[in-house]
């Protein structure tokens, strides 16, 4: 036990390091050369080099002095750190944000109005083009849209598809579930919804780095870059995460009715048990 804690202990260190205290340290770094260099000499590297043996050469070079540094830089990275998170669950709010009305509205109108007129045209259209409107009906998204960005409807649309397909209220469904899960399938969706807080805290480096492009106009580039990115890694990880999600109800939906004394005979949930099982969950609510 005590080896197995030890190593649990060196690799949260590890993680700690890798995911706050270095990132956060490069950008004290670079938000110190940002306020030597500022606008007007963003690229003079003679400057920042001449600054940098400036401060090299008061540094007394003490063991004492250079472990108080270390301590301070990593502090320092590991609250800057800490602040990227914080930035990354707004950024995640907004991708998943369903309101207020008077601030989404328009633009969950304009998806709407994109979708229906996919929709339409596949109803109505010719078939040799069927194809094609399905595709761009789906890439707005998968059933009709309610919220403003593509990963908010991508992740509601699990549960809409399957409360139309199994009768199951998805969101008391989905804890009992998860109960009747195999390991393997859990560790897969954890390791997605990861990668969505990942994507996220990107972005929250982005907004950062945008933050210091007030000062150094560089900055401002990596931001943009940094937002894109995560913007990217947002939409792979949310898609994954729903396809994951949607699978598992797929796959695992009759071992919890078995689990709840049911037992369907052709095999899979039909909607009647479904609307049956959720009215078991939601115990009145």
């Amino acid at each position: 036990m005590n080896t197995l804690l030890s190593a649990l202990g060196k690799s949260l260190a590890e993680r700690w390091v890798q995911l706050l205290a270095l990132p956060g340290a490069l950008f004290a770094a670079l938000a110190a050369a940002a306020s030597v260099l500022g606008h007007r000499h963003a690229l003079d590297w003679r400057l920042l080099s001449s600054s940098a043996e400036d401060l090299a050469a008061g540094y007394d070079r003490r063991p004492v002095s250079a472990l108080l540094l270390a301590a301070a830089l990593l502090l320092i990275g590991a609250a800057v750190g800490l602040l990227a998170r914080g930035l990354g669950s707004l950024v995640e709010k907004v991708w998943l944000a369903s309101g207020p009305r008077w601030l989404v509205g328009g633009l969950v109108r304009r998806r709407r109005h994109r979708w229906n007129t996919e929709e339409d045209a596949v109803a109505t259209g010719p078939a040799a083009a069927k194809a094609s409107h399905v595709e761009a009906r789906n890439a707005i998204a998968l059933t009709e849209p309610a919220r403003p960005a593509w990963i908010g409807d991508r992740l509601r649309s699990v549960g809409v598809r399957v409360q139309g397909q199994y009768g199951l209220d998805f969101a008391f469904t989905w804890p009992r579930l998860w109960i009747v899960l195999p390991e393997p399938c859990r560790d897969d969706l954890i390791t997605a919804r990861a990668a969505l807080t990942s994507a996220s805290t990107q972005s929250g480096w982005g907004l950062l780095y945008l933050c210091l492009g007030a000062q150094w106009w560089p900055a401002a580039l990596a931001g943009v870059v940094l937002l894109l990115l995560g913007r990217r890694r947002g939409r792979d990880a949310a898609g994954n995460l729903a396809d994951l999600t949607e699978s598992a109800v797929d796959v695992y939906a009759v071992d919890l009715a078995r689990a709840l004394g049911e037992d369907p005979p052709s095999g899979h949930v039909p909607p009647a048990l479904g609307r049956q099982l959720s009215e078991r969950f939601r115990k009145g609510a």
